[in-house]
């Protein structure tokens, strides 16, 4: 066994958006864990809640008011290097995501390997 450093990426996403955010991420990474490729988690649909204000342009809602959207937690890892990371970001989550400012949340992790 050895441990791996890594970014683990997750971000939240309604669920008429979700393969679309996941092969744009694919497009730039297999997300490859040992023999496996394509290797994502998601949850199960929870609450996502927000209120936009003056500057935003919501997909959903409107300016000032607070909505709730059902949506899917979507995570991954990808081998820690930063270019790579800004990568996924720009040009796999941001261009497919359907909120102006979608929530992406990284974390510096170890994953077990064998």
């Amino acid at each position: 066994m050895k441990l791996v450093e890594i970014y683990r990426v997750k971000t939240f996403v309604i669920e008429e958006n979700l393969e679309k955010v996941k092969q744009g991420v694919l497009s730039i990474d297999s997300l490859q864990v040992g023999n496996y490729k394509n290797v994502m988690w998601q949850s199960q649909p929870g609450v996502e809640q927000f209120v936009p204000s003056e500057d935003a342009v919501p997909t959903e809602g409107g300016i000032g008011e607070k909505t709730d959207v059902a949506s899917i937690r979507l995570e991954f890892s990808i081998p820690r290097d930063e270019a790579l990371l800004r990568k996924v970001i720009e040009e796999g989550i941001y261009p497919n995501h359907p909120w102006d400012e979608p929530v992406v949340q990284v974390s510096e992790e170890l994953e077990a390997r064998t």
